[in-house]
């Protein structure tokens, strides 16, 4: 576990509590996303895991099937790659992306379910509806930048230049990968 993601507040099981995720009272809504604290990671470019800084550069994310097979295919024809259709899903560290990736259950294994559905789902938030499974392939995906809107009701995220794409189809596939990273940032 990434040192910034074992110091974020815990659930009452003990997990640690991502930062853009809200609270109702003592308890964390994993399945859903914070406006305030989505925008504020934004705007400061803080890592939507762990909520610490991000230096400038590459920042990562995890994608779902249909993303990480277009993001495959372009890459694999040599294309650039670019999904012009915005996310509220927010950037974090390649070691907490990696981290999130394993112990997320919707996006860890291909037939994960959701477990909460979105207040008011929407063509943005359809993808979080009750029951709707991840699908076959996951990934985590390196960026060379982001952009950010933040709007009456919501933070959008566009990811600009894929510079690493590492698919799964069960997260552990990068448990060697994380554990890489940890001990190069641990330098």
């Amino acid at each position: 576990m990434p040192a910034a993601v074992e110091a974020r507040p815990r659930d009452v099981r003990g997990y640690p509590v991502p930062a853009i995720t809200p609270w109702d009272g003592e308890e964390p809504q994993f399945a859903l996303t914070d406006y305030e604290r989505s925008a504020a990671c934004a705007r400061k470019r803080l890592c939507s895991v762990c909520n610490q800084g991000m230096p400038q550069g590459p920042v990562w994310r995890v994608v779902g099937a249909a993303e990480s097979a277009a993001i495959g295919e372009a890459l694999a024809a040599g294309r650039p790659y670019r999904n012009l259709a915005p996310t509220l899903e927010g950037p974090g560290h390649r070691a907490c992306m990696l981290y999130a990736s394993m112990v997320c259950p919707y996006l860890a294994r291909p037939n994960a379910r959701r477990g909460m559905s979105a207040a008011e789902p929407d063509d943005m938030t359809s993808h979080v509806v009750r029951g709707a499974v991840r699908g076959a392939l996951g990934a985590v995906v390196g960026f060379g930048e982001y952009e950010y809107a933040v709007t009456a009701g919501r933070v959008l995220f566009r990811f600009l230049d894929v510079v690493e794409f590492l698919p799964h189809d069960t997260a552990d596939a990068h448990l060697d990968e994380l554990r890489a990273e940890l001990a190069r940032t641990a330098k």
